[in-house]
């Protein structure tokens, strides 16, 4: 075995064996743990404990700074060229309103796009978890739970035998 590794891989043939082992990793203390279901297991994302919001944030923040674009350029066109019309004063937020808003979505939607792109590590063009051959039935018919080497309470041998017990195959998976 290499020296080097990303952890190991539990191959399971059925969702319900995918999610007891999930459980039961996560009361045993692993904390390092990533699953992959060909569809949704309901529930999975609780075990896991993968809940984050930082795509909402990366869309509040584009808001933000859309919003500060669109009402900075305006302000900034007026005030370099003002046009007296009809008494208009040269920053006047109601005719302002409909720009500004068009540029905050905008913004809010390329900042939390690119959020996402960014916080799920895309394009991913190569992952360890490619090298080992039962990854790639993961969309078909198999049900895949990886421990990760970097986990607290991860030991090779100890982690790959308690897998063992309750996966139809264990795979080590190289760095």
């Amino acid at each position: 075995m290499s020296e080097h590794h990303y952890g190991l891989l539990a191959d399971f043939a059925q969702p319900e064996a995918l999610l007891d082992a999930a459980r039961a990793a996560r009361e045993a203390g692993y904390k390092r743990l990533e699953a992959y279901s060909p569809f949704p297991l309901e529930g999975l994302e609780e075990i896991l404990e993968h809940r984050s919001n930082s795509v909402y944030w990366f869309g509040v923040v584009g808001a933000l700074v859309g919003v500060a674009l669109g009402l900075g350029m305006q302000i900034y066109a007026n005030l370099s060229y003002p046009l007296e019309v009809g008494g208009r004063p040269l920053i006047a937020l109601q005719s302002f309103s409909i720009v500004t808003f068009l540029i905050m979505v905008s913004s809010a939607t390329l900042f939390a796009v690119f959020g996402l792109l960014w916080r799920c590590r895309l394009p991913l063009l190569w992952h360890p978890l490619h090298e080992v051959e039962a990854f790639g039935r993961a969309s078909d018919d198999r049900f895949l739970l990886c421990i990760r080497a970097d986990d607290p309470l991860y030991q090779r041998t100890g982690t790959a035998l308690w897998l063992a017990e309750r996966a139809v195959s264990v795979s080590e998976v190289p760095a």
